[in-house]
């Protein structure tokens, strides 16, 4: 069983997008001092606040993106209001490309994942202190930030595989709503990353599944990929692929300056204890991967996942190509470019 919380506002297209989101600054005083000899090009950005939003922030802090002529302008918004804006033009790239984004392709919306570093959902399940074992949480409630986002799909592949069944899944709305829904009581488990796992056990509660036996389990299901709508992607290709080499650019960085990335997380995630930070960063860098593309086999996962969990129509899910959800042709292009060689030699 699914429940909305109470409150609960569905998105509505059409809606000045202005009055829905917020717009982070990007200090443009220090943009306007770099005075660049070309015009840059925004780019409209929604994302969610998040270890794998950070390669997005490192490329806007040290200038990758001023070097590659674009300037984004970043979004703070729902992952379905976001894919449905950026269908009708007034976003360019959202960073939902895991479960909600399939979703969304898979209803139609013309929208494809152009690139995908974050191979591994960066979540854990943890439960009530007095929970020893998955089995436990049967009749119970589970927290996760959005239905057809990858906490839930990686919650329900966890319940079905310990086949504990008659479990409700109630949608928070975002990871720091689940970890706060966790410690008021309102769900006996949840779904969450770095570092509110961290906080939650620290606070007693018990982490269940871990990314230890995340990946044991070989639940691929890619998080956080950039989505591009198909037309607007295909007109604007070259920067869609500077886009790509502006959040490697960051990755490289913070793969290689540890101290940097973390004093980076500190500064987006708002959190400040060293341990918390440490225990995020080692996720963060062992879900993202080098490889930019997008693997077939974790996108038919994330598939077969959406249709059992009959969120997408079955028949549906098996004569839809897997390549209607991503395009690797940038990433290869950039491959055959030598960019990637370079970046990491």
């Amino acid at each position: 069983m699914i429940v909305e919380p109470a409150g609960f506002a569905r998105s509505i297209v059409g809606v000045p997008l202005i009055s829905l989101v917020i717009v982070l600054s990007l200090a443009p005083s220090t943009i306007r001092a770099a005075q660049p000899a070309r015009e840059l090009k925004e780019v409209k950005v929604a994302y969610p606040p998040s270890m794998a939003s950070v390669t997005l922030m490192t490329g806007i802090k040290q200038r990758y993106f001023e070097e590659q002529g674009l300037r984004p302008v970043l979004l703070v918004i729902t992952s379905d209001l976001a894919l449905k804006s950026q269908v009708v033009g007034e976003i360019d790239y959202t960073l939902f490309g895991g479960g909600s984004g399939m979703l969304a392709a898979a209803q139609g919306l013309p929208i494809k994942n152009v690139h995908l570093p974050h191979k591994f959902a960066d979540l854990t399940l943890v439960g009530r202190p007095e929970y020893k074992s998955v089995a436990q949480l049967r009749g119970k409630k589970v927290g996760v930030s959005r239905i057809g986002a990858v906490s839930h799909l990686t919650a329900d592949a966890i319940l079905r595989r310990g086949r504990v069944g008659d479990v409700t899944i109630i949608q928070t709305g975002g990871i720091p709503e689940s970890m706060a829904a966790m410690m008021t009581g309102n769900v006996d488990g949840a779904m969450v990353n770095p570092p509110n796992n961290i906080i939650l056990r620290e606070k007693g509660f018990r982490e269940m599944v871990g990314g230890k036996q995340l990946k044991e389990m070989n639940l691929r299901f890619p998080e956080n990929g950039v989505m591009a709508k198909r037309t607007w992607a295909e007109k604007n290709s070259d920067v869609v692929k500077r886009f790509i080499k502006s959040i490697a650019d960051g990755l490289k960085r913070m793969h290689d300056d540890k101290e940097f990335a973390i004093k980076s997380l500190s500064k987006y995630t708002k959190v400040s204890d060293a341990k918390s930070l440490e225990e995020s960063y080692r996720w963060g860098m062992d879900s993202f991967f080098k490889d930019f593309k997008t693997p077939p086999e974790a996108m038919r996962l994330m598939v077969d996942q959406l249709a059992s969990s009959r969120m997408i129509d079955p028949n549906l899910a098996q004569n839809t190509p897997l390549t209607a959800y991503y395009e690797n042709r940038y990433v290869e292009e950039l491959e055959r470019e030598g960019f990637f060689k370079k970046l990491w030699q």
